[in-house]
This record gives C-alpha cells, structure tokens and sequence, in this order.
C-alpha cells in the first residue's frame, strides 16, 4: 500500500469517527427489567468512579470509594466496593445499595 493511499484511508476512517461525535447529546435508555433508575447527578458520580478505575480486584473487601450530597435526591449518595463489586446505595434511587452495573440514568 502507498503512503498516500494510507493516508487517505485514515482521513477518510477520522471524519467517520468525528462525524459520530458531534453531538453531545446522548439518548437515555429506559430502565429495563433488573435494572435500577438514578438521577442524573447519581449516574454522572457512578460514571466518574468508572473512568478512575472503578473496584479492585483480588481480596473480597468492603470500602466506601466515594460519597456526595446529591442536589436532586437532597440524600447522601455512597459509592462503595463490595466483594469485588462496585456498589452505589441513595437514600431516594437505590436504598438498598444495588450493583452500578444496573443502574441507568432517569429520564
């Protein structure tokens, strides 16, 4: 393959790839069966635990990762590792603690 050749194929695969990013606007989907709903503020403070590396592996331990005062539930929400397991609990979205992997973001 030609130098110029790759070079256009790389243009043309990066304005696909812009091309699919220039909205910042995301549908939410709806909470299905055994999923939990959040809000809004929750689900952003579960998305940042994530990017930050989320639960470590290894020894079944019990720690609180972070918590934060949400503006829309006026609760306490905890995030925390259970297990091995990145956990979220609210007093108002999940009182009972559930897996963040179950949780999607109210609508």
């Amino acid at each position: 393959m030609t130098p110029i050749r790759t070079l256009l194929i790389l243009a043309a695969a990066s304005a696909m790839l812009a091309q699919g990013c220039t909205t910042s606007k995301h549908d939410v989907a709806k909470a299905q069966a055994g999923q939990v709903s959040v809000c809004t503020r929750c689900y952003d403070q579960i998305r940042k635990v994530r990017s930050t590396g989320g639960p470590r592996g290894g020894l079944a331990t019990h720690r609180t990762i972070t918590t934060h005062m949400c503006e829309e539930c006026k609760d306490e929400m905890t995030i925390y590792e259970k297990d091995g397991v990145l956990m979220v609990r609210c007093a108002a979205c999940a009182p009972e603690g559930v897996d963040c992997d179950r949780c999607v973001p109210k609508e």
